[in-house]
């Protein structure tokens, strides 16, 4: 099991605050970094993270799920052509006291050469 190490605070200020949105803007500052899996070498090895969205917050007395997209675009000087995508992820949590607390993200390991295999 991972870790629980990285935290949101998710305390409303007011009654009726916009979740989606504030978990929006603690992904474009970075405060979830650690937690999102924003590798998108999978698609193609010259693969660059262009964007994240958060496309749904969803909360229950389970915990909350975050659905996000990351875009992707990968450029190909050889055949002088731009290839890009995007593709949908999710981030579980679960309150702790006035704090969501996330796992931080291990990305699998990726093989490096043919020794690998073996």
């Amino acid at each position: 099991m991972h870790a629980l190490t990285h935290r949101i605070r998710v305390t409303p200020s007011a009654p009726g605050e916009d979740l989606h949105r504030y978990v929006d803007e603690c992904v474009k500052r970075g405060d979830l970094d650690a937690a999102l899996d924003l590798s998108v070498v999978e698609f193609d090895e010259l693969a660059q993270l262009a964007n994240v969205a958060v496309t749904a917050v969803d909360v229950s007395d389970f915990g909350i799920t975050v659905h996000y997209t990351v875009t992707w675009t990968s450029f190909h000087a050889c055949d002088d052509r731009t290839f890009g995508g995007s593709h949908a992820r999710v981030l579980r949590g679960h309150r702790e006291g006035d704090a969501w607390v996330f796992g931080r993200h291990e990305p699998l390991p990726t093989r490096q050469d043919m020794c690998d295999e073996f």
